[in-house]
């Protein structure tokens, strides 16, 4: 296992599988490129992206140099992101504290839903917070720098935010977007709120010129799913994610 720093090389293996890649593309940026350490075996990627605090771990290869790269990481801990055929790789090295099985969806054939939303920006970071604080696991992966991206959307109702959707990553120079930080309070929910702000999400983006969109989603949120695919994205594949801690020193 080898660090890499060359953007062109880290680009070249990242692009062999892009819908699985979409994230870690767009971290290729400058401004998110300086919170990223990548370690190569053959064409095999590990990246860990220091920029929030669950510090996420990707890893793009088979299974033999998957468990290579984990065994060679000296991360005690992070937010582990695993295909399924990687899963087995890491045994032995690290073990999720909570497994979550989940789905990677694509863009496929757009059909907007249409409502009023308004843009968010860094001054309405408070409100946000206090928007995923209300309910069951909201903006685990939001952070205030990802307002910055000016793809924020969101309907209030009484002067508060009751539904929000947002970007985790976005990269015009790669060409890929990762719709995320979607929520609606609980008291809100079934009224397709979601899927008005993951629209309004989706059209700016398209605007700015980014055709390949993506998100993620609990494989057992069966009510989030339906809304996504009801504005045309489609299960790509599944995979695993979740806070691991390591078990055994890095070789």
């Amino acid at each position: 296992m080898t660090s890499l720093a060359d953007k062109a090389e880290i680009r070249r293996r990242l692009n062999l599988d892009r819908p699985w890649s979409l994230y870690a593309l767009a971290d290729l940026d400058d401004g998110l490129f300086e919170h990223c350490d990548w370690f190569a075996s053959g064409d095999a990627l590990a990246l860990v992206f220091r920029a929030l605090a669950i510090r996420p771990i990707f890893v793009i290869g088979d299974a033999a140099a998957t468990r290579q790269l984990l065994a060679g990481l000296a991360e005690s801990g992070g937010y582990l992101n695993l295909r399924e055929h990687q899963l087995e790789a890491a045994r032995g090295i690290y073990v999720y504290r909570e497994l979550h099985r989940m789905r990677r969806m694509m863009l496929e054939e757009f059909r907007p839903r249409e409502g009023a939303t308004e843009r968010l920006t860094r001054q309405d970071c408070g409100q946000l917070e206090r928007l995923y604080a209300s309910g069951d696991g909201g903006g685990i992966a939001f952070a205030p720098f990802q307002l910055d991206s000016g793809f924020f959307r969101a309907i209030r109702r009484d002067g508060e935010l009751v539904a929000a959707a947002g970007v985790q990553v976005v990269s015009p120079n790669e060409g890929v977007a990762a719709v995320g930080n979607i929520f609606t309070h609980p008291e809100f929910r079934g009224r397709g709120l979601a899927q008005v702000v993951t629209s309004a999400v989706v059209a700016a983006i398209q605007a700015a010129g980014v055709q390949e969109i993506g998100l993620n989603v609990a494989d057992a949120n069966t009510a989030a799913i339906q809304a996504y695919e009801r504005i045309g994205f489609r299960t790509r594949f599944r995979y695993y994610e979740g806070p691991a801690i390591r078990v055994t020193p890095a070789s």
